[in-house]
């Protein structure tokens, strides 16, 4: 029998998927990765490394979570994006009492580790009983999971490598906006411009000064402003799909 399968959502992402691959050998008995119409070489490479590969045209995140939740094999699932490592720690976690577990996460920039900010302990549940859990719909981006059952932690992280370099991750934070805000003008989300203005500033306030962001230094300050980018995006493409369409 199965027992655990590792879920890989990737698009275009030969140069992380190796390492991502290789830290997941060894303790999963599966590693299943979904292309979401990839240019570059990431189905070869997948495939070489002992993956399998399907590939299903991306929609939004949450269906190709869940598509990739059905077809897993395994009792459990781990789902892990391509710029994602499997600490030590996690190959070595024992688990099994609860029907989901949340994983803290460090996240790194540029090498940095991010400890502060509302980075760390960063936890997200992803690590489940197949059955047990779901992908909920609504949620096409920053996806959440759908758990029928006691969620339990483990202290075992996952390694994020968060982006190349500041100028992908502003191409991403405007990608998540856009996805964002067209999620919430779907359920009846409108914005003002009180939302424009003050919800961008108040994400930077947050993050930077409340959560001791600036500890991080200079990297602490770019992610910070980062996500307040994200905000502003997502609120002001909101405001926009609000009155103009």
């Amino acid at each position: 029998m199965t027992r655990l399968s590792a879920t890989i959502i990737a698009q275009d992402e030969e140069r992380d998927l190796p390492d991502c691959i290789a830290s997941l050998q060894g303790f999963c008995d599966e590693i299943l990765m979904v292309d979401g119409g990839s240019r570059d070489r990431t189905r070869e490479i997948a495939a070489s490394l002992g993956a399998r590969v399907l590939e299903r045209p991306f929609d939004d995140f949450a269906r190709q979570h869940e598509f990739a939740r059905v077809e897993a094999r395994g009792e459990w699932v781990l789902s892990i994006d391509a710029d994602e490592r499997a600490s030590t720690e996690l190959r070595r976690a024992v688990f099994g009492g609860a029907a989901a577990y949340s994983l803290p996460f460090r996240n790194h920039f540029r090498g940095i580790w991010l400890r502060h900010g509302g980075f760390w302990p960063d936890r997200h549940v992803r690590l489940f009983r197949r059955e047990a859990c779901r992908y909920d719909p609504a949620r096409t981006v920053h996806e959440r999971l759908i758990v029928d059952g006691p969620i339990g932690s483990l202290d075992a992280p996952i390694l994020h490598y968060t982006f190349e370099s500041l100028q992908d991750c502003l191409v991403k934070m405007e990608r998540y906006g856009e996805q964002s805000a067209r999620m919430l003008h779907a359920r009846g989300v409108r914005a003002t411009a009180w939302d424009v203005a003050a919800r961008p500033l108040w994400r930077f306030v947050r993050g930077y000064v409340l959560r001791l962001g600036f500890l991080d230094g200079a990297a602490g300050a770019a992610m910070a402003w980062a996500r307040a980018y994200e905000a502003f995006r997502r609120y002001s493409r909101l405001w926009e799909l609000s009155h103009f369409s």
